[in-house]
């Protein structure tokens, strides 16, 4: 066999960052790195997995069947040290597309160690850890079969039939793996053939091997340094797949359209979303619209949608990131805010003229993001701070919409920047407000905002999501135009990991708020991205429950078991959540974005109480490498859809009752109602929601609220609470499975389209 230099896992490596920045923490107890225990292994000696494997299995394959090569011919470099002779565990990932039971196990030794015939050399199932491709669990096994090595050789399949099969009860990701004793440990054959041309492992199909050094910056990362093989491992594995997936039964359907036939098929091509979207019926219309990334789309109705940027004078739009709306002039037609994740482009806000068209008036409200700190290497081209998100707030209780922008990163330094907020004077005009009235002027890596009135005290609240490992904020409305930042306080800043003399927090990306537990007051989930070599000190996604005072409590806990007390499971690039009832059984569920390709968005069930079940075999969320996520019922037909990355997935699992609200704002409410807190009361259930200014990486859900009612058969009462307003009551008995327009003076009227009293400024 020849000897391979092996130069790309460095790379590869480093590459999988993903600027997610950070050193890792010093003096962390090594990780557990033997092999599976012998009372893992079963039954001895040799009788454990020299069996038959049933007939009728299906076999799935990596690598040719061609060994030439293990890891002893391949120089392991770093740092000058050769790791060739270390401690090192040989994987192969299994994508399961449904569930399987899994028999057994073969593979091809290229390589047997010394020691006696009856010497047990076990081959583990081991389970994921953070579907990234190439990280698993070496120190929790599924499942352990052993052979003897008496009866093992190189010159063939070696069959691990397991003792007893094991269970898979929801597609996913197992590895097959074993643990190489060192130099003259038992390894693995390969085809020294590369899977790829170049090299590389460039994607996530490219390389389903991987090995895992666990003794190799074990004092910075957690478990070692894992990273994908650009040659393929000589496994099997023996499954018989125990459901298929029924069409009929899928919760969500791609179906939405774009109004144009690119292809000559003599069909509508089919709708794809930009990396944010953001919803409003900016036509009056009746029908939900969506800005996504800097291209606006236009709701013609069932399912079909039309590309209007140019027309409507949105054109400048298209070299943005992402918007949200917000009726900053109180007219009664949605503005637009539409903002730049890049220091050579600026925000542009647009100003709605009611008759489908936009005016830039940017310059004449004053609106300046200018880059005062950090150049990012170029002083000239460099000149705005990076907004990655966006957020409209009545935060003086005025009636006339603030707006906050989050602002980002300088990649290529690490340096970050102060967000910005501006004022609304009421005139057109707006005025800075960045770090003064309580408004931090920390210079934190800004990816998310959300508010919402979150102790439930009247006035709009703002939770501020940072990357970078960085606390995140959370301004707290004095009800007096002022805020103070009480992060701490309320349990909003993420949980700390204190490591030497530093402070870690999470990579937050995306906010959503909701009553997770329909106990009457707003909880929220924050999306972490959180590598695996990082595990033990990076927050991961959070849960985090209102005890009804304004202080939240973190359902998630202990993630030591990779799946957290909540029922979410540990996936590394977490990214945007997204709260609706997508079944209508009156408790709020949960999709959950993930970036980076092959990385799948998730959906999960809420049972009531904080805690969620995966939903993985139906949900039908065919989305990997997505982004942001939003909610809207954009086809008006009674259920809410979800806009992801890649398309807008249509709701058909929905069952129940339901009703919506559209929140009107009258003298002293700002007029689309954004940050309102409504009420919906059926059946014995009180469902509290928030309309949207919006929710986490410059997305936005629609400012129609919709409600799953279950079994109820009437809607008892709404109730509405404008920013800085009292609470306004609407009695029922109302109509279920009806949209309600409600002011916020006390009007109500039920209809699809907005009745004559709520469309233009108020009267």
């Amino acid at each position: 066999m020849r000897r391979a230099v092996f130069g790309c896992w460095i790379g590869v490596v480093a590459g999988c960052a993903g600027g997610a920045g950070g050193g890792g923490p010093s003096g962390k107890p090594a990780p557990d790195t033997g092999a599976p225990p012998p009372e893992d292994t079963g039954p001895a000696p040799c009788g454990d997995a020299g069996g038959a494997l049933p007939s009728g299995l299906e076999t799935l394959t990596t690598g040719r069947e061609n060994p030439q090569a293990t890891v002893r011919d391949i120089d392991f470099r770093t740092g000058g040290e050769d790791l060739n002779d270390t401690l090192l565990h040989e994987a192969v990932r299994f994508d399961l597309p449904r569930p399987a039971r899994i028999y057994g196990y073969s593979v091809w030794y290229g390589h047997l160690p010394a020691g006696g015939p009856a010497d047990l050399l076990p081959v583990a199932l081991w389970p994921d850890f953070g579907h990234n491709g190439f990280d698993f669990q070496p120190w929790a096994p599924l499942a352990v079969g052993t052979r003897c090595l008496g009866e093992l050789s190189t010159d063939g399949w070696s069959d691990y039939v397991l003792a007893e099969p094991f269970e898979v009860a929801q597609p996913g990701l197992v590895y097959v793996g074993h643990t190489r004793e060192g130099l003259d440990g038992a390894a693995w054959a390969f085809d020294t053939a590369t899977v790829r041309s170049d090299g590389a492992c460039a994607e996530w199909a490219d390389c389903s091997s991987a090995l895992n050094l666990p003794l190799a910056d074990d004092a910075s990362y957690y478990n070692g340094t894992s990273f994908p093989l650009q040659y393929s491992f000589l496994v099997r594995l023996h499954v018989e797949w125990t459901a298929e997936a029924d069409p009929a039964q899928r919760v969500f359907v791609d179906t939405a359209v774009i109004d144009v036939d690119a292809d000559g098929d003599g069909a509508l091509d089919p709708l794809v979303l930009g990396g944010r979207a953001a919803w409003a019926d900016y036509d009056g219309d009746g029908w939900e619209d969506v800005l996504t990334g800097g291209t606006l789309l236009r709701n013609l109705g069932a399912g079909v949608f039309t590309d209007v940027t140019a027309e409507s004078g949105v054109a400048a739009a298209a070299a943005r990131s992402g918007g949200v709306w917000g009726d900053m002039d109180n007219d009664g037609d949605p503005d637009l805010l539409v903002f730049a994740e890049a220091l050579n482009a600026t925000e542009t806000l647009f100003r709605n003229e009611g008759d489908g068209t936009f005016s830039d008036v940017s310059e004449a409200a004053g609106l300046v993001d200018v880059n005062g700190t950090d150049d990012c290497g170029d002083p000239v081209a460099n000149v705005h701070r990076p907004t990655a998100a966006a957020a409209w707030w009545d935060i003086d209780g005025d009636g006339w919409l603030d707006l906050t922008m989050a602002n980002f990163i300088c990649w290529s330094s690490g340096s970050t920047y102060a967000d910005t907020v501006f004022r609304n004077r009421g005139d057109g005009s707006f005025e800075d407000w960045s770090e003064a009235r309580g408004f931090s002027g920390l210079e934190r890596a800004g990816r998310a905002l959300g508010p919402a009135d979150a102790d439930g005290d009247g006035d709009v609240d703002l939770l501020v999501g940072n990357y970078r490992l960085q606390a995140n904020f959370f301004y707290a409305n004095g009800g007096d135009g002022t805020v103070i930042e009480a992060a701490r306080e309320a349990g909003l800043r993420g949980t700390e990991s204190l490591q030497g003399t530093t402070r870690y927090y999470g990579h937050t990306i995306g906010i959503s708020w909701g009553d997770l537990d329909n106990d009457g007051d707003l909880d929220v989930v924050t999306g972490n991205l959180a590598h695996p070599r990082f595990f033990d000190f990076s927050d991961k996604t959070q849960i985090l429950l209102n005890d009804g005072a304004g202080s939240f409590t973190d359902r998630q806990g202990d993630w030591s078991d990779h799946a957290g007390d909540a029922g979410l499971r540990y996936q590394e690039t977490h990214s945007v959540p997204a709260l609706a009832d997508f079944d209508h059984d009156g408790v709020l569920d949960l999709a959950l974005s993930a970036v980076y390709p092959g990385r799948p968005s998730e959906l999960y069930w809420g049972r009531g109480d904080g805690t969620f079940a995966w939903e993985a075999m139906d949900a039908g969320l065919e989305e990997t490498n997505g982004w942001g996520l939003s909610v809207a019922d954009h086809d008006n037909d009674g259920d809410v859809d979800l806009a992801a990355s890649r398309a807008l997935w249509d709701n058909r699992r929905a069952e129940g009752a339901w009703a919506q609200v559209r929140v009107v704002g009258a003298a002293g409410c700002n007029r689309m109602g954004l940050g309102a807190t409504v009420r919906v009361e059926a059946g014995g259930v009180r469902h509290t929601r928030v309309v949207s200014g919006g929710n986490g990486q410059g997305g936005q859900d629609s400012a129609v609220i919709h409600v799953g009612l279950g079994t109820a058969e009437v809607v008892d009462r709404i109730a509405v609470r404008c920013p800085g307003q009292a609470e306004v009551v609407v009695e029922g008995p109302l109509a279920v499975g009806e949209r309600w327009w409600v002011g916020s003076d006390g009007r109500v009227e039920a209809g699809w389209s907005p009745p004559a009293w709520a469309r233009g400024a108020a009267r």
